[in-house]
């Protein structure tokens, strides 16, 4: 039974007036960087007294999924700003300008194994190649399946990178894989994508949609791992499905600041690990915990490890 994050986690309030500092021109960045590196060692201290069992860097300097991408990708610019599904939040939108691939500008600079302690298992989170392509402006390419599919090439090396840089585990983060007008060449897509980028290992974690309505397609993916937000995914739905991948249970809202209950969230892991009988289980957060307030997540985060520790003694 294993409890890990999702995706980005809040800034500190110091690292925020920072960056907005640096953005004006009356930081340096050396300066934002100590305050990133302080928010990071922080968070990672948060994860180990909570016994995740991987950790997470939290994303601090990203701007959103794509941005770094359009300095470790070629043929990427960022442009934009475009509403980030139904949030309060933006993203800018990437311009797919020429052909997509890994050219590997700054990617020691986003992805912060230098930060995390190196004797525990280290997770890297990256856009899903589908959700990717789906949320460009593409300019070079005549079908979406070559995009995608020249993205999941992009990815494949960049996971390779990140391995001899002290990454374990890798999470492909796809919330555009189940809107609710996804087609089937879309899909296909996607699938042939994680033959390339992930190769039967990794993670797939939906968001923000109703992942019941491709859940026959997604366990046909080439991916261990298949998360599911449960705070927008139906629980019946899923029922009778042959789920033989591990599940990752979306059950800690991101999106909301009412704390759960450990106990509550044990009965709905154990009611899905019963009843989907799924390879393994982890418990998570349904998606990036960055749309709360950080006192907020800090606490999700020790109601995630309570959960897990509750579960963890009853086994």
């Amino acid at each position: 039974m294993e409890a890990h994050l999702t995706g980005a986690y809040p800034r500190s309030e110091k690292l925020v007036a920072a960056t907005r500092a640096a953005t004006r021109g009356n930081l340096p960045q050396h300066e934002v960087d100590k305050f990133l590196e302080e928010d990071a060692r922080s968070l990672a201290i948060l994860e180990e007294q909570a016994s995740l069992s991987s950790i997470v860097d939290g994303q601090l300097n990203w701007q959103d999924l794509f941005r770094p991408f359009s300095e470790i990708f070629s043929g990427i610019q960022a442009t934009t700003l475009t509403r980030w599904f139904d949030n309060n939040t933006f993203y800018r939108k990437p311009q797919v300008t020429e052909k997509v691939e890994f050219r590997g500008d700054s990617l020691q600079r986003y992805f912060r194994a230098d930060l995390l302690p190196k004797d525990r298992i280290k997770k890297a989170i990256l856009p899903g190649p589908l959700t990717f392509a789906l949320m460009s402006e593409n300019k070079a390419y005549t079908t979406l399946a070559d995009l995608v599919d020249d993205i999941a090439k992009s990815l494949k090396t960049t996971v390779k990178t990140l391995q001899r840089s002290g990454y374990d585990q890798f999470q492909f983060n796809e919330p555009a894989i189940s809107a609710s007008n996804r087609t089937k060449s879309e899909l296909d897509a996607a699938k042939q994508a994680y033959e390339t980028c992930a190769n039967g290992k990794g993670m797939l974690q939906t968001y923000f949609g109703d992942a019941s309505r491709v859940i026959d397609t997604l366990l046909d993916f080439s991916v261990e791992a298949i998360g599911i937000d449960f705070y927008a995914t139906p629980f019946e739905p899923l029922v009778g499905h042959d789920f033989n991948k591990i599940l990752g249970c979306g059950c800690v809202d991101g999106r909301n600041s009412l704390l759960e209950s450990p106990d509550q969230l044990k009965a709905i892991v154990l009611n899905a690990s019963d009843r989907l009988q799924p390879r393994g289980i982890y418990v998570l957060p349904n998606c990036d915990l960055d749309f709360l307030p950080t006192t907020v997540a800090e606490k999700k985060v020790k109601v995630l490890s309570e959960t897990r520790r509750l579960l963890t003694h009853d086994d």
